[in-house]
C-alpha cells in the first residue's frame, strides 16, 4: 500500500511537476530559519521556550538515530524496482529509512513552538503544523520516504513534547536537579554512541553492491553523540556559569542576534570547510552535529554577554 501510494505521487511529480517547490519544502529543517527560531527565542525572548524547542531538535535527533539504527529499514526505492526518487533528495538520502529525520526536526521546531505557546497563542497550531505537514509529504512526493517513516517521527515528536514539558517542570522544582538531568544526559549520550557503533548492521546485497555500507551506518552514531551533548553540555554550562537573562533593551538584543547570526555563520563558511578538510569523516559529522546547538546555548551568550559588561562599564 504505501509503495503504491508513492508510486502514484511519482506519477503526478512527472505528469504535473512539483519536485522543484517540493525540494524547497523539504529543505526547511535545515535552513537557517529553522536554527534561528529557537535562538532568537531563547537569547532575546523567552529562555524556557528556547530551551523546549532545542531539547526537542537535539534529543529527538538522538532518538531517530536510535531507531534508524535499530531497525534498519532500507530506502523505499530499494523495495521497487518502479520506484525513482527525485535526483537531488535521493543524493542527500543517506543511511536508513525509518523514521524521517527531515520531519523529526521540523517537528521538534515548528511544533515544539507552537506547542510552548499553545495556551497563550492556540492559532500558532495551524500553521506550525501545516508547516510540519507540508515537510512530511515532501519526503514522500519525492520518494524518499513512506508515509510510515514520516507518520512516526511526528508521534514521537509530539511524544517528547510532553516529556520535555513534564521533565522542565521537574527541574524547576529544585535547583540540583539540572545536575542530576544533566550527569543522566551524557550517560544515555554515551550508551547511544556505544550501540550505534559496535552493533551489527546488515549486508545485504543489490547489483553486486552493500546496499547500506556498515561504515556508513556507524556514522549516525557520531551525528547522534554530537546532538545530545550539544544541549545538554550546553545547556548546563550556560545555566552555571552565564545564566543570562532576556528582559535587556532592544538595542542589546539586536547586538545579540547580530553577533549569533555572526558566530554561527563563520562556523557554517570558515569552520566546517576547515574541520571537514582536516578531520576523519566520523570526527566531522560529531562536530557538524555539535557546534551549531552548543553554540546558540553556550558560546554565543558567552560572547554576548562579555561584550554587554565592556559596554556598561
Amino acid at each position: 500500500m504505501d509503495l503504491d501510494y508513492l508510486i502514484f505521487l511519482q506519477e503526478l511529480r512527472n505528469d504535473w511537476g512539483g519536485e522543484g517547490f517540493f525540494t524547497l519544502v523539504s529543505s526547511l529543517p535545515k535552513s537557517a530559519l529553522a536554527a534561528l527560531i529557537p535562538a532568537i527565542l531563547f537569547w532575546c525572548i523567552n529562555k524556557n521556550a528556547g530551551i523546549f524547542i532545542l531539547f526537542n531538535a537535539t534529543c529527538g535527533r538522538v532518538i531517530n538515530d536510535l531507531l534508524k539504527g535499530t531497525f534498519c529499514v532500507y530506502r523505499p526505492w530499494f523495495s521497487s524496482s518502479e520506484l525513482i526518487p527525485a535526483a537531488d533528495a535521493m543524493e542527500k538520502a543517506s543511511s536508513f529509512s525509518f523514521p524521517s529525520g527531515h520531519t523529526q526536526f521540523t517537528t521538534a521546531i515548528f511544533g515544539g513552538f507552537a506547542f510552548f505557546y499553545r495556551k497563550i497563542v492556540p492559532w500558532l497550531i495551524i500553521p506550525c503544523g501545516l508547516i510540519v505537514l507540508m515537510v512530511a509529504f515532501s519526503r514522500n512526493f519525492l520518494g524518499v520516504h513512506t508515509p510510515q517513516d514520516v507518520l512516526v517521527a511526528i508521534a514521537y515528536s509530539i511524544g517528547l513534547f510532553y516529556v520535555a514539558e513534564r521533565l522542565f517542570n521537574w527541574i524547576g522544582k529544585d535547583e540540583e536537579r539540572k545536575l542530576i538531568v544533566f550527569v543522566s544526559g551524557l550517560i544515555i549520550c554515551a550508551i547511544v554512541f556505544l550501540y550505534l557503533y559496535f552493533k551489527p548492521y546488515p549486508e545485504d546485497i543489490l547489483n553486486g553492491k552493500v546496499i547500506v555500507d556498515p561504515l556508513t551506518a556507524r556514522i549516525d552514531a557520531f551525528d547522534a553523540l554530537g546532538f545530545g551533548l550539544s544541549f545538554f553540555l550546553g545547556w548546563f554550562l550556560e545555566q552555571k556559569f552565564i545564566n543570562f537573562k532576556t528582559k535587556v533593551p532592544p538595542k542589546d538584543k539586536l547586538w545579540r542576534i547580530i553577533i549569533g547570526v555572526g558566530i554561527l555563520g563563520v562556523i557554517a563558511v570558515v569552520v566546517y570547510p576547515l574541520l571537514k578538510y582536516f578531520l576523519s569523516v566520523e570526527a566531522y559529522e560529531f562536530f557538524k552535529a555539535f557546534l551549531p546547538f552548543f553554540a546558540i546555548l553556550f558560546i554565543i551568550p558567552l560572547v554576548f554577554t562579555q561584550v554587554e559588561k565592556r559596554f556598561k562599564r
